[in-house]
């Protein structure tokens, strides 16, 4: 089966939503919302908006909220807004001016979790010190 590939070329300028495409390679100018595999933003593209993504790689500019497994930024990265992420490279040079989440998926306790969990570290502390009285 055939590579789903989109290309925004350098001098392009894009707005609005990218879907069903597995690569999105951005030399251009994007303000979308996408959803994808890889996409690569290169040293002359400039992407505004969210990515959902297995693995962005970033070269040029992007602004916006990105959620990916893994993130490359090259030496010529500009970043700012927000990444929730899994896996981080950044090269020296690149400039990173947001938000930045790791391990994004990783459930957090609820509030009930939370007070069990404390309230059985009290009573493990409670346990030793009564331990340490009787011995």
């Amino acid at each position: 089966m055939a590579e789903k590939m989109t290309t925004i070329g350098a001098g392009a300028h894009f707005k609005g939503k990218i879907s069903n495409a597995s690569t999105i390679e951005v030399s251009g100018i994007v303000e979308a919302d996408v959803a994808t595999e890889k996409l690569t933003i290169n040293e002359s593209g400039k992407f505004g908006g969210s990515i959902h993504s297995k693995l962005v790689v970033v070269s040029g500019s992007y602004d916006g909220n990105m959620v990916a497994d893994s993130v490359w930024l090259m030496p010529s990265s500009r970043v700012s807004g927000e990444i929730k992420y899994k896996s981080l490279q950044l090269d020296r040079g690149a400039a990173l001016n947001c938000r930045v989440i790791q391990n994004w998926d990783e459930k957090t306790p609820s509030n009930t979790e939370a007070s069990a969990s404390e309230e059985a570290k009290i009573a493990a502390t409670s346990n030793k010190d009564n331990s340490e009285v009787k011995a």
